[in-house]
């Protein structure tokens, strides 16, 4: 009998949102804690960003350990623009800063109380005790 756990390229679905195209979900299954650890919150930026790709956010909650040059990130701000923006990791230059590279320019007139996470929008994440 094959092992069903181990399924390689992920589970297929149907995507709504993209015309019922089919689409393959990854499954994460981990301690709280691991989840929370893909998450960074208490960002701050100076100044506002206005039309820009190269963020620098200092004030993070431990961001140094797991996370590294080249992951894909997501920004969201805490009030004007909270959409979240796609970008990947440029720098850590210490355990409280990131330098963010957006995928496209970025506007937001917060200035603090930014969150920066690694959730991928096509994996389904599991919490265990």
């Amino acid at each position: 009998m094959a092992n069903l756990t181990n399924i390689i390229g992920g589970q297929p679905y149907y995507n709504d949102a993209d015309s019922n195209s089919k689409s393959l979900l990854d499954f994460w299954k981990g301690l709280q804690s691991k989840y929370d650890a893909l998450k960074r919150t208490g960002g701050a930026i100076s100044p506002a960003p206005s039309g820009v790709t190269s963020l620098v956010f200092t004030g993070l909650n431990s961001a140094a350990s797991g996370w590294t040059v080249g992951e894909t990130v997501y920004v969201t701000g805490s009030s004007n623009n909270i959409t979240r923006s796609k970008g990947a990791i440029a720098a850590v230059p210490s355990n409280t800063e990131l330098t963010i590279t957006m995928d496209s320019s970025y506007t937001n007139t917060d200035t603090t109380g930014y969150t920066i996470d690694k959730y991928d929008p096509e994996t389904l994440y599991l919490i265990t005790a």
